[in-house]
């Protein structure tokens, strides 16, 4: 017994550099592949060196599909990171970063909240839809939308000023102007197609 294993070592130790191989190390730390392998040190017949080299090649099979699988896991992570990234820098979510103004607010915290138009929808039709005697412009004001009626309500009944609009809807005189504008344009159109 002590003679078997003196041999199993002396064979390591002059093979030791192939055994040191990864593959091979790994081969070897299945313990039937080592019984095998032994089995073919301590009595070298070609059936058990058949049976090991039958049993290593299925193991480097197996390494390397694990290897091919891996490395194919790794690359496509890598381009789905890619693609994501891309997909991000390329359609940026502007809402979320500050704007330069002194109270630090983001875009999003600006943008006013849509649940609450029948809110708006009241408070505005109290002041300007109540002054209105004409049947026809009234229902023509009704479809307006709740920011253009505000608008209008403001100028026309708070006599405010653009400057003091854009200040309190947060947004710029420009921009009340123009939506002052479209109302006007809007409210124009419906009269006319109501008159024909």
């Amino acid at each position: 017994m002590e003679k078997d294993n003196q041999k199993i070592e002396d064979f390591f130790y002059r093979n030791n550099e192939q055994v040191n191989n990864p593959i091979i190390k790994s081969f070897l730390s299945d313990s039937q592949n080592l019984y095998l392998v032994q089995k073919a040190i301590l009595y070298p017949t070609d059936i058990n060196r058949k049976l090991v080299d039958e049993s290593f090649q299925s193991h480097y099979k197996n390494v390397r599909k694990t290897k091919y699988v891996s490395n194919l896991i790794y690359f496509f992570s890598l381009d789905f990171d890619k693609k994501r990234r891309r997909l991000q820098n390329r359609s940026l979510l502007i809402l979320d970063k500050g704007l330069s103004e002194k109270d630090g607010k983001t875009a999003i915290e600006r943008i006013e909240d849509t649940s609450n138009e029948t809110e708006l929808d009241n408070i505005v039709g109290e002041g300007l839809l109540d002054n209105i005697e004409d049947e026809q412009l009234l229902k023509s004001l009704q479809k307006l939308t709740v920011k253009q009626l505000q608008i209008l309500e403001m100028i026309y009944v708070k006599e405010k000023s653009l400057k003091e609009i854009a200040q309190t809807l947060q947004t710029t005189p420009q921009n009340i102007s123009n939506l002052h504008r479209k109302a006007l344009n809007k409210l124009n159109n419906i009269l006319r197609k109501k008159g024909e």
